[in-house]
């Protein structure tokens, strides 16, 4: 039964051969609301996303997604994670759907060595996620969500993307975000340039960020 003042779903189909499922919404249709479970990510294919939540007792508009964008990732790799923010469609939207069994099918299925990277990034992701909800500020979020970057060997990262992925997963505003990378560029941990295309990039100087950065800490204690 659709909530009071939101418009009925169109029924799901299915799309390329797989287990996907691609949900047509309406304008004003809510995907998930913050603080329900979830065991979905969205693709948006076609529309207009707002991601929002709430923050000291007012709505706070995080994100305005546009295709080909995802969210509501981490439902897909933390275990029983109520979501931290809500997402409605502006506008009469297309998602595709991924469930935690889809993942799992994926990895079932996929050649044993792409499968067992994608375990073990999985099982890093978990952890380093679970250890952040336990950080009492979002600074270190910040550091710990870069580090799993950085053991992983990806020590680049598209500066907008990342600010708003962090700024979703962490409930904080992009602003916030930006200014804490710029205080880990400032204190000489990553860089923040434009590659040849001329995109802001984060480049992580450590491949042991955390560890760098907590001695640091511990330095001027």
């Amino acid at each position: 039964m659709p909530l009071l003042g939101q418009q009925p779903t169109m029924p799901m189909k299915q799309v390329s051969h797989g287990h996907f499922l691609s949900r047509t919404m309406l304008k004003h249709n809510v995907v998930f609301h913050e603080g329900s479970h979830g065991d979905s990510a969205y693709i948006l294919i076609r529309g207009q996303v707002e991601i929002s939540g709430n923050v000291d007792g007012r709505k706070k508009v995080f994100a305005i997604l546009n295709p080909v964008s995802i969210f509501g990732e981490m439902a897909l790799f933390l275990d029983d994670q109520a979501r931290t923010a809500t997402a409605i469609c502006l506008e009469d939207s297309e998602v595709i759907e991924v469930t935690r069994d889809d993942l799992d099918d994926y990895l079932r299925t996929a050649p044993q060595v792409i499968s067992s990277i994608l375990t073990v990034l999985v099982a890093r992701l978990k952890a380093t996620t679970k250890k952040a909800m336990h950080v009492p500020s979002i600074p270190m979020a910040v550091v710990r969500t870069l580090d799993l970057f950085a053991q992983n060997d990806c020590t680049t990262i598209g500066f907008e993307q990342a600010v708003r992925s962090m700024a979703d997963t962490l409930v904080s505003s992009p602003e916030t975000i930006t200014g804490y990378l710029f205080g880990l560029a400032n204190e000489g941990f990553v860089t923040i340039e434009k590659d040849e295309r001329e995109r802001r990039v984060i480049r992580i100087k450590h491949h042991d960020l955390l560890h760098q950065v907590i001695q640091s800490r511990k330095k001027k204690e």
